[in-house]
């Protein structure tokens, strides 16, 4: 299991008249913690994936809200990857607020894609020798 936290400040735009995150915002707080995740666990980049011809769309996302978000806090992202991927890849979420409160759960499924044919594939050598130190 690998285990990364990221932290995300509310921005204003992200926030509705009460000063609440707009349900809509999560998927980039997602997005941004699975990015640091990817990084810290595979030594590689979106970037650096895609220039080996794999990319990697989301198939699936989950998401329950438990208490809002608000204006100016600085949340807690818990990335959580249980187990090493294959053709898909699953991280769970956990946000946090600034009390420490669980305010949100989520996770998503991601597919290794051939970057010509938009195919299904397998994850690169390069990834897998990384992220297998973990599982």
């Amino acid at each position: 299991m690998f285990t990364y936290e990221t932290k995300v400040r509310v921005r204003y735009a992200e926030t509705d008249q009460m000063g609440v995150v707009h349900h809509g915002n999560y998927a980039q707080y997602y997005e941004i913690a699975r990015t640091e995740c990817f990084e810290a666990c595979s030594g590689m980049s979106y970037e650096s994936m895609e220039a080996e011809g794999v990319m990697l769309p989301i198939l699936e996302m989950t998401s329950k809200f438990l208490k809002p978000a608000l204006y100016n806090q600085v949340l807690t992202v818990k990335s959580i990857v249980k187990g090493l991927p294959t053709v898909r890849l699953k991280v769970d979420y956990e946000i946090y607020n600034e009390s420490n409160e669980l305010i949100n759960i989520a996770s998503t499924t991601l597919v290794f894609v051939d970057k010509v044919t938009r195919r299904p594939c397998h994850p690169p050598k390069s990834f897998m020798e990384h992220v297998s130190q973990y599982f």
